[in-house]
């Protein structure tokens, strides 16, 4: 009976020896992930807990998810240095304008209201004229800077990835500086050599009025532009308005200083077109052609 119990155990028994395993070891595996460069990443250099496990395997390849960001636009409002620019150029403005205040209501009322009798006008300091006009174009010239390089951007869609905003900016500077002072040499060549000195006096301090009443305008059309952050449209009709009105008393004030009868219309038109239309052509021909040159060379 013993006998017959052992050899029954023995034929229903399954030794460990006879399992064949199903399992599948992990050097037999074949993956198709991506090969690892030639350095692995850094958290595979110190597994901690996993290291050693039989389901870690830090040989296959570690692929990377998602996709790379767009950029974003580069914009002026969020520059600390343009900011800085503005603000210096806020300062000036409020430094000018305290200065020459009473300067300005004396001759808008002369400009508006000219006397009969301007033979017996008392004469200003033009040298004190001069240089806040100087420092008035310097202002308008940097409002015109980064004016243009907005409606550029906006334009044409620029993302400035390879060329420096600062550049451009400094070009449009420079080249609003370059036109605002060889027109006023021109205009006050022009004058010397027609006008006498009287009239020459009346047109300097009619167009510093002009001038300062354009840079005021210009000044605070521009930086609720850039930190309004508005579309171009509105803005650009806005400044567009300005300038022909400027233009147009420009215009008046000069055919009663320079051409009062009605024969001198045509040198009226002769003179204006000449220091203010074709100056003004010229610097936007020359702006749209520096920057179609430096957005086609980076």
């Amino acid at each position: 009976m013993t006998e017959l119990l052992t050899d029954t155990i023995t034929a229903d028994t399954i030794t460990a020896d006879t399992i064949t395993a199903d399992t599948i070891s992990a050097d037999s595996i074949t993956t198709d992930s991506v090969p690892l460069p030639e350095s692995s990443p850094a958290f595979y250099e110190d597994m901690g807990f996993f290291q050693g496990d039989s389901l870690m395997h830090p040989e296959v390849g570690v692929r990377q998810t998602g996709f790379s960001g767009i950029p974003r636009a580069y914009q002026l409002w969020r520059d600390d240095w343009v900011v800085l620019f503005v603000l210096m150029c806020f300062v000036l403005m409020a430094i000018i304008q305290k200065r020459i205040r009473k300067q300005l209501f004396s001759e808008a009322k002369e400009f508006f209201f000219p006397t009969k009798n301007i033979s017996k006008k008392e004469k200003r300091d033009s040298n004190y004229e001069q240089l806040m006009s100087l420092v008035m174009a310097l202002i308008l010239s940097v409002m015109g800077g980064l004016g243009v390089f907005m409606f550029t951007q906006k334009g044409m869609h620029l993302f400035l990835g390879q060329i420096s905003p600062y550049m451009l900016i400094g070009i449009y500077v420079g080249i609003w500086m370059l036109y605002f002072i060889l027109k006023n040499l021109l205009s006050s060549f022009v004058n010397w050599i027609f006008f006498d000195k009287q009239k020459r006096a009346l047109w300097r301090k009619s167009y510093f009025f002009l001038f300062s009443v354009e840079t005021i305008l210009f000044f605070f059309a521009t930086i609720s532009t850039i930190f309004l952050n508005l579309s171009s449209t509105i803005p650009l009709w806005i400044i567009l308005t300005i300038g022909l009105v400027i233009k147009f008393l420009h215009l008046y004030k000069t055919f009663l200083i320079f051409f009062p009868k009605i024969y001198g219309t045509l040198h009226l038109i002769v003179y204006f077109c000449t220091l203010e239309i074709i100056p003004l052509l010229a610097v936007f021909k020359v702006l749209i052609r520096v920057t179609d040159e430096l957005i086609v060379k980076f």
